[in-house]
């Protein structure tokens, strides 16, 4: 067995020793441990004190040191389809573009104020609102396309709409321009902005082997920072 534990010199070991102990009870071979999330500013003296505790401690080599990064965690929107169990109304061809949840804002302002955002806040933001602002939809639908007729930089902004199932309901008629906007990501989800929003900062989204965008950030990311002959060796050993 590999053992994976996240970085951090004291939360790291703690947890490997625990799960090390468990491993010994049940008569599991551990054949090496890899570390996740490193902040870079700290990979150095994290990877050398690690290598040579496990070594002395456990007598177990540490395969791998991986720096954090931060991409790599960032949801898709396919990932907040899932998340929701819902699918995008409009913007389907962007459903693989990502998203920083700290970029995230729940939209209570002035439509005038939530354009002002759309300007001048990053472009790729995610955004949400409550089904029951039409002006909103509407004000973000009518920047889009502004935006793609301009030189300005691209629009890559997103909407979820919430609203709770039984109590709100999209009209009709903003259902049918959404559903007739080419190109602006947008997604209703049967929950409260705040429920949304809690969601978002709670989620770890998984690797999904469609996103191949991320796949590749992934594997170039991971493949420097662990010794594969050596796991390969130790893993074999174990058979």
């Amino acid at each position: 067995m590999i053992l994976v534990a996240n970085g951090g010199l004291g939360s790291a070991f703690d947890e490997l020793e625990l799960n090390r102990v468990l491993c010994e009870a049940y008569g599991v071979r551990i054949a090496g441990v890899i570390i996740n999330k490193v902040l870079p500013e700290k990979y150095e003296q994290t990877k050398t004190y690690l290598a040579k505790a496990l070594q002395q401690t456990w007598g177990i080599p540490l395969l791998g040191c991986i720096p954090d990064r931060p991409f790599l965690g960032c949801p898709a929107l396919a990932d907040i389809e899932t998340l929701f169990k819902t699918s995008l109304m409009a913007g389907a061809e962007h459903k693989f573009r990502h998203y920083r949840v700290g970029d995230t804002t729940v939209v209570t302002t002035s439509l005038t104020r939530f354009l002002e955002n759309l300007r001048t806040k990053p472009s790729r933001s995610l955004y949400i609102c409550h089904v029951t602002r039409d002006d909103l939809i509407l004000g973000f639908i009518s920047e889009f396309q502004r935006r793609r007729k301009s030189d300005e930089a691209p629009f890559e902004a997103a909407l979820i709409i919430c609203g709770r199932q039984g109590k709100y309901k999209m009209a009709d008629e903003i259902r049918d321009i959404i559903q007739g906007v080419q190109g602006a990501p947008i997604m209703l989800v049967e929950a409260t902005t705040h429920e949304a929003m809690t969601k978002l900062n709670n989620f770890t989204p998984k690797l999904n082997i469609e996103d191949t965008n991320r796949v590749k950030v992934a594997v170039e990311h991971y493949e420097p920072h662990i010794d594969f002959e050596e796991l390969l060796r130790r893993t074999a050993a174990s058979n």
